[in-house]
Formats: C-alpha cells, structure tokens, sequence
C-alpha cells in the first residue's frame, strides 16, 4: 500500500501497534458485515478496505490546518476512529456514533493493520508521558468499556453482572469496580474468570450464576448485566439474571438475531440498552487517563505482539486463550 498522504485537516499516524479487535475477525472470516460493499455515503469507499480500529501511534506529518501546534511531530496519540456527517440532527447533539451516514476507521476508511494511517487531528487524543505504548494501546476498547458503563447510570453500590471475560469484559469488570459496583463475572474459561477474579470481581462458573447473584442480591437478580460476548443464548441469560426493573447493556452481538425473550422483558419492566461507537472527548479520553491513573491494570490482559505478516492467520483463527493481540508494523520500534 503506498504512504498515505492527509489532506486538510487530517494528521499520517506512524502506527506503533494496532489491536486485533473481535470484529476484525469477524469481517475476515464471515464478511462483509460492516465493511461496505457500495460506496460508502460519507467516505466513498468500499472493500477492500485495511481493517484495524485500535490504533496508537506517532504523528509523522500535517495535513493543511491540521494543527501542528497542539500535536507536533513525534506526539504518541490515539486516533478517535469514528466519523459523523457533522451535519445531520444526531451529529448537532454530539452523537456522532449514531449518525446516520456514520463511518469507522477501520472498516469504512483505511485502518491501523498498516505501517501508516490518517487521522482527524482534531480528535485525537495524546498519549500521556510515561504511559507504555503497550498499555496505551488498550485506549479503544477501554473506551467502549467505559461508554457501556456510562449506558447503565449512576453504579454506586449496584451490582453488576458481566457475561463475557475477553477483553473488554475485563476492561469493563476493571472500571465498574473502580466506579463502586460490585461486579460479579462469568465465563465458559477459567483463565479469564481468574482474571476477572484479579480484578475484583466475584468470579463465577456459568452453571453458578443463579446462587452467586442470589447470595449476593438476596434473590433479586443483577442491577445492571452487560452481555459482553454476544454468543448464542446469551441475550437470553442476561435479561434472565437481570432483576425486574433493571437494565442490560448490550456491548457484544453476533451476526445473527437473536432471541428476546420478550414477556420477561415487558411485564418485569426490563431496559435494553445498545451500546456501540464512542466519542473521543468523553470516552477515549477517560480511557487515556484511567490507563495513565493506573485503574485500568493492563497486565491483566496479557498482549501478544505480533507482526503484520502474522495478521491473515490470526484473523481466521483467533486464539481464545489469548486476551489481546497486537500488530507492531515496524520492525525497528522497540518498548517504550
């Protein structure tokens, strides 16, 4: 692929590592499912497209206007992936995620599986000093850990289910802990339910839920359940341990509908709640900032570099042992 070039506005990103997220499997091995096909309405693209939507990088050049005051050359940031019209009623409201044209670095632009890659200069977020490329690669789906809990409101002192301890599970466990909801985590493997158990949670075996939320809630089932892994049948289980009146946060999905069980939900006055896109100056920035606090505990995902001849083969057969992957383009970039 050649060096991209950033037009106004736009800063080239010399990716330093770029994650290998669920969806990029996804799109690999089943796609397109949200990789446009037709171009796209607000970016013109379509496949193929370079995947890859968690990035963190060092800005290399300016495009026009691209503000080289606030980010010289050399700046370690995280570029914000999600684009809306900037025109329509949802962007007025600062809803770009939800924009009807909207767009993702990634899948409908060239992402971060790549030496280089352009971003918007106005929503990226710098890399503080002293925080690990390493760890602040892990700001994008912290950011979507933080926005889900945002999603369920005030936690203090509710308790929490996660289905669902890949990464953002645990990224997700990590954050409603440090925001006072006692968390409860469930997991098909025991690694990642010990990891969770690191992480402050009650870790529990599938089979256990109903006596582990029962003891703990006194039989009335979670506050908030955020089903993080959208595998089949987990809908179903989590507004089955969800208590009447409280709210499931829908983080994970698969390619197929699934089934709602849809009298528990209406006569136990049940919320569902989708969550998806997140905003660079709620979301990515908090999640910069737990990771530089030290709230987010990266070592609890251990990440495996990888290189970017390694990424066909990762994509068509993740690993579930492993939590994170990360590609390191260059092969000259050592820790930082």
């Amino acid at each position: 692929m050649p060096e991209p070039v950033p037009g106004p506005g736009e800063v080239l990103v010399r990716v330093e590592l770029c994650g290998i997220c669920g969806t990029d499997a996804e799109e690999y091995r089943d796609g397109p499912v949200a990789v446009a096909v037709e171009p796209h309405p607000l970016t013109g693209t379509k496949a193929p497209v370079t995947l890859g939507h968690e990035i963190v990088g060092v800005v290399a050049a300016h495009g026009p206007g691209a503000g080289a005051e606030r980010l010289p050359v050399g700046t370690r940031v995280i570029p914000d992936v999600v684009l809306g019209c900037g025109a329509c009623w949802w962007c007025g409201r600062h809803q770009e995620g939800i924009c009807a044209r909207q767009a993702v670095r990634g899948l409908h632009l060239d992402g971060g599986l790549a030496a280089y890659v352009l971003a918007d200069a106005r929503t990226c977020v710098p890399v503080p000093k002293g925080l690990p490329v390493e760890a602040a690669v892990l700001a994008e789906p912290t950011a979507v850990a933080v926005r889900a809990l945002r999603k369920a409101g005030d936690v203090t002192g509710a308790t929490g289910l996660v289905l669902g301890t890949g990464a953002v599970g645990l990224l997700l466990t990590q954050v409603a802990v440090a925001a006072g909801m006692r968390v409860v985590a469930s997991d098909v493997l025991a690694a990642r339910r010990e990891r969770a158990a690191r992480a402050g949670a009650v870790s529990a075996e599938p089979g256990e839920l109903g006596g582990v939320l029962g003891s703990l809630t006194g039989g009335r089932g979670a506050d908030v359940v955020f089903e993080c892994a959208g595998a089949p049948g987990l809908l179903r289980e989590a507004v089955r341990r969800c208590r009447p009146g409280g709210t499931v946060v829908l983080v994970g999905f698969g390619a197929r509908d699934a089934e709602l069980p849809l009298a528990d939900v209406v006569l136990n006055e049940k919320h569902l709640v989708g969550t998806a896109a997140h905003l660079w100056d709620e979301d990515v920035t908090t999640a910069v900032r737990l990771l530089a606090a030290g709230v987010v505990d990266p070592a609890l995902l251990p990440l495996r570099v990888a290189s970017l001849d390694e990424v066909p083969g990762l994509l068509a057969a993740p690993d579930p042992e492993i939590v994170k992957t990360a590609i390191r383009p260059h092969d000259d970039d050592k820790e930082h």
